[in-house]
């Protein structure tokens, strides 16, 4: 049995860890979370976790270290960005790392980062916003600190978009707000891009497998593994969203001018302008073992919730 602590345990990819571990029988989760009684926090519970409650991984260190005692053999997290303090995402990081050193029973750090964090350096526009750079050079640097922890293993997750993106009501709403509100989609992209969408049901899997057997799960004793669960044209998972929803969905590509402007006010734009510019050769999927979940499979698990947060589209 492996003792685990899941760090925003509330929240999509910490949930889903502390739930994959749980299910498994073989792990004792003890779950960070912000609010004890929340619902979120509650359920944890009921499914067996221990819950431990601390503030922000940037400031709240006494936490971090009562968090970790007791036995911790593995520690989840993932890069939280900031929008108002760009130092805090590396601080939350460096914080975590440490605080995991000091308790010194920790062998095992899986931290999750985003796809294309290898690369960054390369992308179209990247100082164009400081916003924008930041949020890169966060993560490679997070990605740092945890490979050179000195820690007997390492695994580093590279997700692609989120599913949830197009079914969560708070990632909705910064992503496509208007195909939400309106059924309309304004983007940059084509109707014949090929996205990159992962399931965080799956991501939280792939943790727990690491965590399970560090040693020989892929690429053991230390991994970097990218996650993506399908590779669908945008034309496509808006017809599977209309299809599931009932509602008659499109979308709408700005001309190269509509994007540039658009692009100066909502990042959402500008992430999209990036990845047609840096668009790369496709190379085989790898669910390691684990079969990922189709987007049209994720629907299916989230029907009630699709369909109530598209309930308004005319």
């Amino acid at each position: 049995m492996v003792k685990v602590l899941v760090l925003g345990a509330t929240g999509q990819q910490g949930s889903a860890t502390a739930r994959a571990l749980l299910s498994s029988g073989k792990n004792a989760v003890r779950a960070y979370v912000r609010d004890a009684s929340s619902a979120k926090a509650k359920e944890l519970a009921a499914l067996g976790a221990e819950i431990v409650e601390g503030g922000d991984w940037d400031k709240d260190v006494a936490a971090l270290d009562k968090a970790l005692a007791g036995g911790v053999e593995a520690v989840f997290f993932i890069s939280n960005p900031s929008f108002t303090d760009f130092s805090a995402e590396v601080k939350g990081a460096t914080n975590i790392v440490e605080a995991a050193k000091r308790a010194g029973t920790v062998n095992h750090i899986v931290y999750s980062t985003v796809a294309g964090v290898e690369s960054y350096e390369d992308l179209p526009g990247l100082d164009a916003n400081p916003m924008f750079r930041n949020y890169w050079v966060s993560k490679a640097k997070g990605e740092e600190l945890v490979k050179n922890a000195g820690l007997a293993h390492y695994t580093i997750l590279r997700p692609t978009e989120f599913m949830s993106n197009w079914t969560r009501e708070k990632m909705a709403m910064f992503q496509v707000p208007d195909l939400v509100k309106e059924g309309v989609w304004h983007t940059a992209m084509p109707p014949s891009f090929i996205l990159s969408e992962i399931d965080t049901d799956d991501i939280g899997r792939v943790a727990a497998a690491a965590i399970e057997a560090p040693d020989t799960f892929v690429g053991g004793p230390n991994r970097v593994l990218k996650l993506t669960g399908e590779r669908i044209t945008v034309a496509d998972l808006i017809a599977q969203l209309g299809e599931a929803t009932g509602k008659k969905l499109s979308i709408y590509t700005y001309t190269p001018e509509e994007a540039e402007e658009a692009a100066k006010k909502n990042p959402a734009v500008a992430g999209q302008l990036t990845r047609l510019a840096k668009q790369e050769g496709l190379k085989p999927l790898e669910h390691y073992g684990l079969k990922f979940n189709t987007f049209k499979e994720h629907l299916a698990n989230h029907i009630d919730e699709v369909k109530e947060l598209y309930k308004n589209v005319p």
